[in-house]
């Protein structure tokens, strides 16, 4: 970067001056700015990883954004998000169309998710053997109590489905394989957390604070209140705290195909609130299928 001494007013043998300094610093910062983020803001501590494949990060990062709730985005959207030049974006997209992991929704001109992404999960999923084993006991739980039984594995700050049975005779929570729950504020996260050793839920949890602050925040004194809650009932609940009609009690599962720790949960819509109820009759039904499965 080169500044020219004469346009900031002064012989390059004088003294510079706190303004100039300032100067300099301002066009330095505007400068800096302007360069894109090379990772996804999630991966930082691989900037300037020889190692690591930019430009697949960032393909992935790109697909990430879609989800239920927003299942249609355009470049322009995309780039604000992952704080990439569009031209970044149309090179990507471009490219994911091609692969088949975008779709082009023709009436907006925006871009959904195509259907190779669905390849790829099918081949994890069939590795998960204790899904087959798992269902006609999740089954009749779930009938039994009138709720949506699930098994959830981790996947960064987040708990995905792996499984997830539901009552068809109540009206249920509806939850499917692949839905993504709060680590934090879930009682399936929760459980998940328990299951850690103390090392590894405390680099969880400051992950928390640092990478989602908000979730953090909202969810912390809940949080706090299950693990102290946990050596006596060994179960974590959320009562009405992602959606007010909604509460859920969980257990750790241990450690499923491949090594993976997951977590067991069951989930009601439309009942009372009632945290007594999940820790006193549903927990213990959890805890016993835990065992059953393991």
């Amino acid at each position: 970067m080169k500044i020219n001494g004469a346009s900031l007013g002064r012989d390059l043998k004088e003294r510079p001056s706190i303004f100039d300094i300032l100067i300099v610093v301002s066009i330095c910062h505007k400068q800096l700015m302007s360069v894109p983020r090379r990772v996804p803001l999630d991966l930082l501590e691989y900037e300037g990883d020889r190692q690591f494949a930019t430009t697949l990060a960032r393909g992935i990062a790109l697909l990430r954004c879609f989800t239920p709730e927003e299942p249609v985005l355009g470049n322009k959207e995309l780039s604000r998000r992952l704080e990439l030049p569009v031209a970044t974006i149309s090179r990507l997209t471009y490219t994911l169309v091609a692969m088949g992991y975008l779709a082009q929704d023709e009436p907006h001109g925006k871009y959904r998710l195509g259907s190779a992404v669905l390849s790829l999960s099918y081949p994890l999923l069939e590795l998960f053997t204790i899904r087959r084993r798992a269902r006609p006991y999740l089954l009749e739980l779930a009938e039994s109590t009138g709720g949506s039984v699930s098994i959830g594995i981790r996947d960064r700050l987040s708990v995905v489905y792996i499984e997830a049975i539901r009552s068809h005779h109540h009206k249920v929570y509806p939850l499917d394989v692949g839905t993504r729950q709060s680590l934090a504020g879930t009682a399936i996260g929760r459980a998940y957390l328990m299951s850690c050793a103390p090392s590894e839920r405390e680099a969880l949890m400051n992950q928390l604070r640092v990478r989602a602050p908000e979730e953090w925040q909202r969810h912390q004194a809940e949080l706090r209140r299950n693990m102290a809650e946990y050596s006596r009932w060994g179960a974590c609940v959320s009562v009405g705290e992602i959606f007010p009609d909604v509460q859920a009690v969980a257990v750790p599962l241990g450690r499923i195909d491949r090594g993976e720790p997951a977590a067991l949960n069951c989930a009601f819509q439309g009942r009372p609130l009632n945290r007594s109820w999940l820790l006193e009759e549903i927990g213990p039904k959890l805890q016993a299928l835990a065992r059953q499965l393991m």
